[in-house]
């Protein structure tokens, strides 16, 4: 059996981030954010291979896709890194037979009250993601693609927020709770030794419930705000030249859409 473990930063223990900045290596908490987060990556690891695992892959999938240190990851776990973060996003799922993806450091989605670090794959362009009609995060569509290949996704970490959204759309993964959110950049702390031994114990009780994919229905509606007109207008354009079904919104921040299948949903990330 193998498996795929996702990672990200924001959602890591002990992690808040500054206001008005995304978790870039310039951020004073980015060196924090991937010591923790790679704590628990290892925690997750061990966690898979004691429950029977024959191999593990991590996908660093923040920023420009080479966050962590893997002289300091467990050495049994291989690493992917594709050539693009939205060009194809999970596309290697093909190339393996994952029994399931693991979710490690994921955030919970832009706007969200008490949300860490909260946003959709970009704080500076996106306000929001609608898939269905329904606020969606990067973890409801990367659970998505990963699903239409087949792929179940069976566990997450993040902090409280996160975690509540994601067991709505995934009522039967297991999550672990990092930080108790109380603001975009203010969260309550847990006892490092309580989070990755939360880690720990929900990824081999993921493994254990044998957890099956929840694929995505399409054709499905979706629909994004942009921060700014331009920046819609220039994806308006990009969509439209790849013959994808768009139009605009109530205005011109909005872009809204069908699409037919997982490539067309890539697509627009």
């Amino acid at each position: 059996m193998n498996y795929l473990i996702a990672v990200d930063l924001e959602g890591a223990h002990g992690v808040v981030g500054e206001p008005y900045k995304g978790l870039s290596p310039t951020l004073g908490e980015y060196r924090l954010a991937v010591e923790n987060v790679t704590k628990e990556v290892n925690a997750a690891i061990a966690a898979l291979y004691d429950s029977g695992a024959s191999g593990v892959y991590v996908w660093d999938n923040h920023g420009n896709l080479d966050n962590l240190d893997f002289t300091k990851v467990d050495s049994r776990a291989k690493k992917i890194k594709p050539i693009s973060n939205s060009i194809g996003r999970l596309d290697f799922c093909k190339e393996y037979s994952f029994a399931g993806m693991v979710l490690i450091g994921y955030h919970a989605r832009e706007g969200r009250r008490n949300g860490v670090l909260a946003h959709t794959y970009s704080s500076a362009d996106i306000q929001y993601y609608k898939l269905g009609g329904k606020p969606v995060g990067e973890y409801d569509i990367d659970g998505a693609i990963a699903a239409s290949f087949g792929v179940p996704t069976v566990f997450l970490s993040s902090d409280d927020a996160c975690a509540a959204d994601f067991s709505e759309n995934f009522p039967t993964a297991i999550t672990a709770v990092t930080k108790l959110g109380k603001g975009r950049n203010e969260a309550e702390f847990l006892p490092v030794e309580e989070v990755l031994e939360s880690i720990y114990c929900g990824v081999k009780k993921a493994v254990k419930a044998k957890i099956s994919p929840i694929a995505p229905v399409f054709p499905t509606s979706i629909e994004v705000r942009y921060t700014r007109t331009e920046y819609a207008a220039k994806i308006f354009e990009k969509l439209s030249g790849k013959g994808l079904s768009v139009d605009y919104g109530e205005d011109a921040h909005i872009l809204i859409g069908t699409v037919k299948n997982v490539d067309e949903l890539r697509t627009f990330l």
